[in-house]
């Protein structure tokens, strides 16, 4: 009989269990170790946008901030013209930039529109003044364009101020050069 009485008080338990999790009954306060758990849930807090305190500025063509419009709900969905490539001469996109000072570098990356390769390079090239500081980085075919990735240049290599960052890419049919960007040094 105790056998029984066991498995009827188990059934009994995983039955309200799942009645409370399908109400959605279920709450909890805090986490464990809190040092209050029975005061009221704090906000949640958004992470500051890209750009604020990080040191790194987003400069995608499309925000990032949101998964975007829903087009199941009739929202107009945007969309790039591609990219069409009829010369030697590529487009090249800086994606973001910026300073790390965690890890002392500046970090870049990018993309090259209109042709889908292996085999190209892509070269950050930091300068101020009359002093110029290279990273490259072989570049691969992604999806529908050639992606650079992240280039780096150690900040050993840098003195603080403000750097002209630009973003190149060579192949054996291609060349391109993005447009110039600002980037705040504070070794």
């Amino acid at each position: 009989m105790a056998k029984r009485r066991r498995g009827v008080a188990v059934l009994t338990v995983a039955a309200v269990a799942g009645a409370g999790v399908a109400a959605g009954v279920f709450l909890t306060r805090g986490t464990p170790g809190d040092a209050d758990a029975s005061s009221a849930a704090a906000p949640t807090t958004s992470p500051a946008p890209l750009g604020d305190e990080s040191g790194f500025e987003d400069v995608s063509p499309t925000p990032t901030a949101s998964i975007g419009p829903d087009p199941d709900t009739g929202q107009t969905v945007a969309t790039d013209a591609p990219d069409v490539v009829t010369t030697s001469e590529v487009p090249v996109t800086i994606t973001w930039f910026g300073y790390d000072p965690a890890s002392e570098q500046v970090q870049l990356a990018g993309f090259v529109g209109g042709v889908v390769e292996d085999g190209g390079v892509c070269t950050l090239t930091l300068t101020r003044g009359g002093t110029a500081v290279r990273g490259d980085k072989d570049a691969v075919a992604d999806a529908s364009t050639t992606s650079c990735g992240e280039l780096d240049v150690a900040g050993s290599k840098l003195s603080p101020g403000t750097w002209q960052a630009v973003l190149s890419y060579t192949s054996a049919g291609h060349t391109g050069t993005s447009e110039t960007v600002d980037v705040e040094v504070t070794t």
